[in-house]
């Protein structure tokens, strides 16, 4: 007995010192995870583009990145801000996720996306019908109607397509389309995020992040606001921001929000 307590001591500290370790390596250090979700024409793509440099997009909706092209046309050119499209996506015949797929599996495969200071995938909305069509073609579904088995292997994927990406040692940015829903029995009207049903709660909760971009009308006009908190029928939250670090309405500049909340705004080296 005397001497399993002389030795337990140094056991234990050697378990701990042992988590601690595992910890450091597995902390994915000064990075943002964020989904940005917002009606159409509210400036999700924009924000992406305040980010931090290089930027690498995917994008899957069909030509949504022409404010980009036309804001950032000369760092598009100099390959400062990357983009892959993935807009050629036929229910009948689908292509694009999987095409996809093989090239974000390389990236991860190769920590490619640990070169970039922003990646994100533009947008959820259009993604998730992809990867349905994909799911349905690999399960033989005629017509591509999805069995009801199928949804919990297109949550799987997403699920771990955000923890990975969240992983890599950049800003992971996801954004999202907003539609609006009834509740049935209080009658309230709320924004909720476009994807499947059992999306709309548990998406949310891989990101530390969840604003909601807006138009409003202010002195000077129509303006893009950033929601970090709620605000009337949107949902919005963010940890970075609690305690008063961030704004109820903030403006929608990446680099200025993780200023605040004191990440790193220093560009990464460019790639070309």
């Amino acid at each position: 007995m005397s001497e399993l307590k002389s030795t337990a001591p140094k056991e234990s500290d050697a378990r701990a010192e042992y988590f601690r370790d595992m910890y450091k390596e597995q902390k994915m250090g000064n990075t943002v995870t964020a989904l940005v979700m917002g009606l159409f024409g509210t400036g999700k793509t924009s924000l992406i583009g305040t980010g931090v440099r290089p930027i690498l997009i995917d994008s899957f909706d069909p030509k949504g990145t022409v404010v980009l092209q036309r804001k950032y046309a000369d760092e598009i050119e100099s390959g400062n801000i990357i983009i892959r499209t993935y807009w050629n996506e036929r229910s009948s015949r689908p292509t694009e996720y999987s095409r996809w797929e093989r090239q974000w599996e390389e990236d991860i495969r190769t920590n490619f996306l640990d070169r970039f200071g922003t990646y994100a995938i533009d947008s959820l909305t259009t993604f998730l019908d992809a990867l349905s069509n994909e799911v349905a073609r690999r399960k033989g579904r005629s017509e591509g109607q999805l069995a009801i088995q199928d949804y919990k292997i297109i949550y799987n994927t997403i699920k771990d397509i955000i923890k990975l990406s969240s992983s890599c040692d950049c800003n992971f940015i996801l954004t999202a389309h907003l539609v609006d829903e009834k509740d049935e029995l209080t009658g309230e009207i709320t924004a909720q995020m476009d994807s499947y049903k059992s999306m709309k709660s548990q998406i949310p909760l891989l990101f530390t992040e969840k604003w909601v971009l807006l138009n409003i009308q202010k002195s000077k006009g129509l303006e893009h606001v950033l929601l970090t908190e709620d605000y009337k029928r949107f949902r919005a939250s963010s940890q970075l921001g609690s305690g008063g670090v961030f704004e109820a309405q903030e403006e929608p500049d990446l680099k200025k929000l993780l200023e605040k909340a004191g990440f790193s705004t220093e560009d990464k080296p460019a790639l070309f």
